[in-house]
């Protein structure tokens, strides 16, 4: 068995025992509570590719958007409306929270500049420099897989082929928002500290969240195996804080991609 000198561990882990205590009074209490959380990690999901799939047109004929504007609505309504405030609703009449307590719960505290200037590069470097392997061998055919099944494949109409970034500013903002912020609240925030009685659970909340994204199965599902080294909810559970997460999601959406596929020599 590794041992992790305590030096080295004290670098990466903010011990708050106070704060660890607070969480684990709200944990899923037995197998129908984390069911339920697994759940509602996935139903989004599916309520996204529902309406990107099998909705958009219907969208388009009723309000006259284009096909573009029309799954960026239902993305918007997701991860703007669904990921931000069902937390924030379950927490206060569910847990019986304050917005302080839940803000707190979430992840929102006090700002954590040495995980935010050395332990998020650092384990950001980790894992784009073992990301360059796996997208050169493992990703392109199970991308290709995923991709070949017909309620899957992502074709020329689809958001992620046009850009998920060509908006006005004011709807790329809520967009932005939505995307960086309220998925880390649900996820990051939310279901891995409702399901901090579960062990792995960062790794499970990382494969919910790959799984989640139902409406681009073929990009997030191909990496379904390498999520054990994307470490979002690592840097939720060590720093006990949301901000390297929102960081991270920023930095793997807007640059990641970018190098690692060139590096990989991926298309």
């Amino acid at each position: 068995m590794i041992k992790i000198r305590p030096s080295v561990a004290h670098f990466f882990n903010v011990s708050d025992p106070k704060y660890v205590q607070f969480l684990r009074q709200y944990d899923a209490k037995g197998w129908k509570q984390i069911t339920f959380y697994i759940s509602m990690a996935l139903f989004p999901g599916l309520l996204a590719y529902i309406g990107v799939f099998h909705l958009r047109e219907s969208i388009m004929l009723w309000t006259g958007m284009s096909s573009h504007y029309a799954q960026y609505t239902v993305l918007v309504l997701l991860t703007a409306g669904w990921h931000i405030f069902v937390p924030l609703l379950s927490l206060r009449y569910v847990d019986n929270m304050t917005l302080k307590q839940s803000l707190c719960y979430l992840g929102f505290r006090r700002p954590d500049l040495k995980g935010l200037l050395l332990v998020f590069p650092l384990l950001a470097i980790i894992m784009t420099l073992l990301s360059i392997p796996y997208l050169h061998t493992i990703y392109p055919p199970l991308y290709h897989f995923f991709n070949s099944i017909p309620w899957l494949a992502i074709e020329s109409w689809h958001i992620y082929v046009v850009g998920y970034y060509d908006f006005p500013f004011f709807l790329l903002l809520i967009g932005i928002i939505g995307n960086f912020i309220g998925e880390e609240m649900y996820f990051r925030g939310y279901i891995l500290h409702k399901l901090g009685s579960v062990k792995g659970d960062w790794i499970i909340v990382g494969v919910l969240f790959n799984v989640y994204h139902f409406w681009q199965a073929p990009i997030n599902w191909a990496y379904i195996p390498f999520s054990i080294f994307i470490p979002f909810e690592l840097l939720v559970k060590l720093r006990k804080n949301i901000y390297g997460a929102i960081a991270l999601h920023l930095f793997t959406n807007f640059l990641w991609g970018t190098i690692t596929y060139m590096l990989a020599g991926v298309r």
